[in-house]
Order: C-alpha cells, then structure tokens, then sequence
C-alpha cells in the first residue's frame, strides 16, 4: 500500500510540474532594483526609490526605464512572458489612465548600427495597473509569442498618459519585474496566474 501511495504521488507531482513548470529564468538584471539603476537606461525622471525599506523603480512626469535583453537560440516560437508590480500616487476618480505604471516592449533583430528593426510591440491591456486605491500594489503581465527574426526584447517601465490629462508629479512605481521564456501558452497562462 505504501509503494502504491509513492507512485500516486509521483504521477501526481509529475503531472503538476508539467502544467506549472519550475520557475524560468528571470532574463532581466537588477530586475528588483536592489542595485540601483544598474542593467537599466532612464529617460525623463526615472529614479530608485527606497519605500518602506524596498528599493524600487519610480518614475514621473512621463519618465521610463528600460532594458534590452538578448534571447538565447531558440527562443523563437516560444512565449515571452512580462510580470511585474506597480503602484501608482495617482488614482483619477474619472478613470483616466494619466500617472498609472504600465509594462511596454520591443521584440527587435540583432543590434544593428540605428538599433536595429523592431519586428513586434508588446502591449496588452494587463500591463497597465489598474489599483483601486493610491499607493496600492498589483500585479502586471503579459505574454507574446517570439516572432521569427528576434533576437532581443527591449524591457520598458512606463507611466500612462490620457490626452487632455497632463502629468501632476505623481509617481509611478514598479518591483518584482520578470522577463521568462516558457514553450507553450498554457505554461504561459500558468506563470502569470501563480506569480505573487
């Protein structure tokens, strides 16, 4: 009876691992910003910030971070997945978007003198925050499929602009910050839902 509890448990686990493979590898650097701004480029105002003793990305007045990664062979086909968390200052009670943070990327060709082609742009209605309450954390994702050609994905860090709504100085801020590659849609699909 025990043998048989031990394979039950074995298929069971084996059964679990395929539809939630183990963690991918993160393919962002500093992607907790533990090191500063290191690994990112900034634009505009874009700063780490320490709040509540957690160093994070913040950015202002329609400032950004990115990042480019190279894909390693094979990634073509496969699932680009982008997770993180944000917090926004700014909750406008109409709806606008102005002020809220939102995950944005390039799938690009090999670096070319000029930078290269961009061959997809990676945006998706769930990388955009949408907190309830100011100062409020949640999560962000998306996920894309390698378009033939790629060869490195540009990693942004946003703050959201409605037109007619301008910036007020409010900050956008984000932590936790993934970019995996996973084979299929549904692995995908299951590494948004477990992330925390």
């Amino acid at each position: 009876m025990t043998a048989l509890r031990l394979l039950l448990t074995f298929i069971v686990l084996l059964g679990l691992s395929s539809l939630c493979p183990a963690q991918s590898t993160n393919f962002l650097r500093n992607p907790d910003a533990d090191l500063g701004e290191a690994s990112w480029r900034a634009s505009g105002e874009a700063t780490v910030e320490t709040i509540e003793g957690n160093p994070c990305f913040v950015v202002r007045n329609g400032g950004s971070f990115f990042q480019d990664v190279e894909l390693p062979d094979g990634a073509v086909g496969q699932y680009a997945v982008f997770i993180g968390r944000a917090a926004s200052e700014r909750i406008n009670d109409d709806g606008k978007i102005t002020g809220l943070p939102y995950l944005y990327g390039y799938m690009m060709e090999e670096e070319k003198p000029g930078g290269g082609r961009i061959l997809a742009y990676l945006q998706s209605q769930q990388m955009l925050a949408s907190p309830r309450t100011k100062d409020q954390w949640v999560n962000i994702k998306g996920y894309f499929k390698v378009p033939e050609k790629t060869k490195r994905i540009r990693f942004f860090l946003n703050q959201a602009l409605h037109r007619d709504v301008p910036h007020n100085g409010s900050a956008a801020r984000f932590d936790n910050l993934g970019l995996y590659l996973v084979v299929t849609r549904e692995e995908a699909e299951a590494l948004v839902q477990r992330y925390r």
